[in-house]
């Protein structure tokens, strides 16, 4: 494979950071080489091809992840779509870093135009971890990334609670007839952290708590809709 040292060390830096002994390196420079790239070095490949085969196991390994967890039908599909989205995966990469080991085009701006780029990379990466190390090795780095922050309820930043609980709730009233709107009330306690309470009509869904009365409604609104996709969530 025609790379200079400098474009092996950024893979090598890559493996040993993911604590991966590779049994075949040329799959990660597959992984990390945008089109950009390709087109001005002429390798012969890109990331896509892996990219497609990561998207495919990480949506197994999450799928299977919460089947286990005793979730019906209805509940897996939206709680894997909390987990499994463009702005979830683009954050699973900064973690790693995967930009700076990616091989660029000249013309790529990588401050403003690789947004998509950061997510394709995780999954391209994946890819190569499946078919390098097995799906054991997929898991253990999803584990530690995408599913973590869905155990940590850590995913207020990368899904829209609020609209999604608006969304739900107003299915409800369009089905049931039933009328009212919904609300959310706010505390401070004076020491910088905040309590709101999601009210739909008289009934309260959830509370939140948070540094700022907008993470303290979001977590009401994360509470709120877990009511309607997790069996047996008690308040």
């Amino acid at each position: 494979m025609n790379l200079g040292n400098y474009q092996w060390q950024k893979i090598l830096t890559l493996l040993k950071k993911l604590n991966i002994n590779a049994n075949n390196k040329s799959l990660y420079v597959e992984a990390m080489t945008h089109n950009s790239y390709n087109n001005e070095h002429k390798l012969g490949f890109t990331y896509q091809r892996l990219e497609f085969l990561g998207d495919v196991i990480i949506s197994k390994i999450v799928s299977c992840y919460l089947f286990y967890l005793k979730f019906d039908e209805k509940s897996m599909t939206e709680i894997r779509k909390a987990i499994v989205n463009g702005i979830t995966l683009k954050r699973a990469s900064d973690e790693l870093s995967l930009i700076d080991h990616a091989f660029l085009g000249r013309g790529v701006n990588a401050l403003t135009e690789t947004n998509k780029i950061r997510e394709d990379l995780f999954e391209s990466l994946m890819g190569a971890i499946y078919l390098d190390q097995g799906e054991s090795k997929v898991y253990e780095i999803l584990k530690n990334t995408i599913i973590k922050y869905y155990n940590n309820n850590d995913l207020q930043d990368t899904f829209d609670y609020k609209t999604k609980i608006q969304e739900l709730l107003q299915k409800n009233m369009s089905s049931t007839k039933s009328k009212g709107k919904i609300h959310y009330t706010k505390e401070d306690d004076g020491n910088g952290n905040f309590k709101s309470t999601l009210y739909f009509g008289d009934i309260k869904y959830g509370t939140g708590f948070g540094s700022t009365r907008k993470k303290a409604e979001n977590e009401a609104a994360r509470i709120a809709y877990e009511k309607f996709v997790k069996p047996n969530i008690n308040e």
